[in-house]
């Protein structure tokens, strides 16, 4: 039986250079017009619905949630238009093309993270990844505020994909942040920590993931760590 491995996208696979970042903060300044005040938070390891509660304080969680697939539209617009300074200025981080082939041949491979599903496509599709995840099998920051939650809606859109049922210990977390390891260990997930985010090596080991990587450049370490 294939185990299922859920990666984490930005800051584990690619980074795009502050640009997702300044899309969305220019789609919550369209959202919300220019009296509103915008929190600036810090965006690792949350969703993307978590960033925009976080990012509007003062306004009230139904407001934001009757809101959200607006604040979805606007950003979709945004990094739409910065399409080829995304193709452009993005980068895959060394070793992720050769660890998703390896991991290819004896895994399913999707993603779990914080951004909103259209979003997660487009950094895939601008970094050339998107054949390597199935993204009908992952699960996204429109799915659920709490990165926490994630797991089971990847597994269960997984298990009906594959027509085959994943155990938590069939399951494999990849991810840059303490909210990664956090996620996958609350779902019983093997969960493995990769220092290419904005978190050190020491930082990530004092949250006990499964297994630690300095990046994903040893093909054969990253086999090690993912499959025990």
């Amino acid at each position: 039986m294939k185990r299922l491995v859920l990666w984490d996208v930005d800051g584990t696979l690619l980074s795009t250079d502050g640009i997702a970042a300044n899309a969305m903060r220019a789609a919550l300044r369209r959202l919300v017009g220019p009296e509103v005040r915008i929190e600036r938070t810090s965006y690792a390891g949350k969703t993307d619905w978590q960033i925009v509660r976080e990012s509007l304080p003062s306004l009230d969680e139904e407001t934001i949630q009757s809101q959200l697939r607006e604040f979805i539209a606007l950003y979709i617009a945004e990094l739409t238009a910065q399409r080829d300074a995304l193709v452009a200025r993005s980068t895959v981080f060394a070793g992720v093309v050769e660890a998703l082939r390896a991991l290819a041949k004896v895994t399913y491979q999707a993603p779990l993270t914080g951004n909103v599903a259209a979003a997660a496509r487009i950094k895939l599709e601008c970094t050339g990844l998107l054949s390597w995840l199935d993204v009908e099998a992952g699960a996204y920051g429109d799915d659920h505020f709490d990165r926490l939650a994630l797991p089971p809606i990847a597994v269960a859109r997984a298990a009906q994909r594959y027509q085959q049922a994943f155990t938590p210990a069939e399951v494999v977390v990849i991810g840059d942040t303490p909210r990664d390891i956090a996620c996958g260990r609350a779902f019983g997930a093997r969960t493995v920590a990769v220092a290419t985010g904005p978190f050190t090596l020491s930082e990530l080991a004092a949250h006990h993931p499964d297994a630690l990587l300095p990046d994903l450049s040893d093909t054969m370490a990253v086999l090690s760590a993912v499959l025990g």
